[in-house]
């Protein structure tokens, strides 16, 4: 991915071995607030050892109150944006990084930033302008030209995704995230011998790339194939054991074959890693009633039909 420079990611583990040397650190820039409350770079060292702390409330007040005192700092703004970021508010995160951009307009850090940030929210022309600005600076960064074909896939103009991700192989002919997204693109123009042509490509070049095995997956449940694709669900489950759509595709294969106790394990896990939809329960649901538990069925049923009032909202 388009790294965030600095930036954790979501769900990232989180290593509290130091956190004793964090709070020692706030004590200090305690003390050096308390000699002088205008101190900026104190209340900056504070902030930055709180967001170690994950107390992210505490972490901005201290880099507003930096920027109370150094208002044209872009860089404690991508700070501020960072910190957004970990705490969940993307939509902040972007101000912020924009407050940054406007204050240095060649901060191409902040730049790179912002083109994952509106990549996470769904805003890919943007991201798509941020990317020719990074590539226009360094032309052989390749990541930013698959990422470049990823907005293209995003918004289903695949032969210009196509068209990226070959202009990545004409540089490295064996880089797989290219050729694994060549095939999407082919399975989504409906060419899935073009696709699977791809997608075996990328598998030859590493073979435990689950990522490949999943879009051959896909290819092989479009053309009929479950148990093709159920080798290929597993295979890359077996290397990625929480890849979401894995595990959602193989649960939809084993309900296809009546296989219901493996359905059940996979929705069961699944439903761990992402937020609960009405489809999944209402899925999960059926699974129950197959394997004749009316109880565990209506109680699904009701929490699927109270989301589906929720989602109608958004």
């Amino acid at each position: 991915m388009i790294s965030l420079s600095g930036f954790a990611q979501f769900g990232e583990s989180i290593d509290t071995s130091k956190y004793a040397s964090y709070r020692l650190s706030i004590r200090i820039a305690n003390n050096r607030i308390n000699a002088d409350p205008t101190n900026a770079e104190a209340y900056l060292q504070r902030g930055y050892y709180k967001d170690l702390l994950t107390d992210f409330d505490g972490a901005l007040l201290d880099i507003d109150k930096y920027l109370s005192l150094k208002p044209e700092d872009a860089s404690v703004y991508k700070s501020r944006a960072k910190v957004n970021y970990e705490r969940g508010d993307l939509k902040q995160a972007i101000i912020d990084i924009n407050k940054a951009i406007q204050l240095k307009p060649d901060f191409y850090e902040a730049i790179n930033d912002r083109s994952t940030l509106y990549y996470k929210t769904g805003d890919y022309e943007a991201c798509k302008a941020d990317l020719l600005i990074l590539l226009k600076r360094n032309p052989n960064d390749l990541s930013l030209l698959l990422y470049l074909g990823y907005c293209e896939s995003k918004l289903e103009n695949f032969e210009k995704a196509i068209s990226h991700f070959k202009t990545i192989l004409s540089k490295d002919s064996l880089y797989k995230e290219a050729w694994s997204n060549i095939g999407y693109c082919y399975f989504s123009l409906g060419d899935n011998a073009k696709a699977i042509s791809a997608v075996n490509t990328a598998i030859k070049i590493d073979p435990r790339y689950p990522e490949a095995y999943e879009k051959r997956a896909q290819i092989k449940i479009s053309n009929g194939d479950g148990t093709g694709a159920l080798e290929d669900l597993t295979k890359a489950l077996s290397y990625n054991p929480f890849l979401v759509t894995s595990l959602n595709n193989r649960a939809l294969v084993y309900m296809a074959a009546k296989r219901y106790n493996e359905a059940l394990g996979d929705m069961n896990l699944l439903l761990q890693l992402v937020p609960p939809s009405s489809e999944l329960l209402t899925r999960r649901a059926k699974i129950y009633e197959e394997l004749g538990n009316k109880e565990l069925m209506e109680i699904d049923l009701q929490l699927a039909e109270a989301l589906k009032a929720t989602e109608g909202q958004k």
